[in-house]
């Protein structure tokens, strides 16, 4: 009974954290494009990349410290609450290569861009791309190895099916950033929303996926 009374609490508290970083995650997504909505495309040439970044230091920042930086750190506290292995492992893994993506972005916007090396910037811009398809394909083996367990077992709630249906939509618009494919990464459109879905609505349900 004393053993139970010490640690409902902490588990209640563990939990509230959880889904504070499920929303957190959500807000810093939004935050992050609605400060710098325009992007370059992925396969932008080293002028366009600096083009589209004249003017805009303060906002890309913004949106790399938000969307890479806040949001990944928020991704490892809801991957930590609520996934089990090895689901647990590849998000742990999306966590790292954001957190090098929103290095490698402050550093485009902050050092490369205002410095005009052109060929830098590209090669920077082009890799961020890369990792963030690299991302995408480690979120979308997240999302497979946490929801289908569920449904092969017939218990698949609607959050399962989400995840599902992220993990096939991130995997074609993470094959696009990977190759720089103007025709494939588009579907971040797609896949962007239901990842966000994905993981604020894990955050706020206190099962493991």
């Amino acid at each position: 009974m004393t053993s139970y009374t010490a640690t409902a609490p902490a588990t209640r508290t563990r939990s509230a954290a959880v889904r504070i970083a499920g929303i957190a995650y959500l807000v810093a997504w939004v935050t992050g494009l609605s400060v710098w909505p325009t992007n370059p495309s992925v396969a932008a040439t080293g002028p366009e990349v600096l083009a589209g970044l004249a003017g805009h230091t303060a906002v890309a920042i913004t949106q790399y410290v938000a969307t890479q930086g806040i949001a990944g750190l928020a991704l490892a506290a809801v991957v930590a609450g609520r996934l089990r292995r090895p689901a647990r492992f590849t998000g742990y893994a999306a966590v790292a290569v954001s957190l090098v993506q929103c290095a490698l972005g402050v550093h485009l916007a902050a050092y490369l861009a205002p410095a005009h090396q052109v060929a830098a910037a590209q090669s920077a811009f082009a890799l961020l791309n890369r990792l963030d398809g690299v991302k995408m394909l480690l979120l979308a083996a997240t999302a497979l190895l946490a929801s289908w367990p569920a449904v092969r077992s017939r218990s698949a709630g609607w959050i399962d099916w989400t995840g599902l249906a992220m993990a096939a939509a991130i995997t074609v618009s993470g094959v696009g950033y990977l190759l720089l494919s103007t025709a494939l990464a588009p579907a971040a459109y797609v896949s962007g929303v239901l990842l966000l879905l994905w993981v604020t609505a894990t955050a706020v349900t206190s099962r493991r996926a």
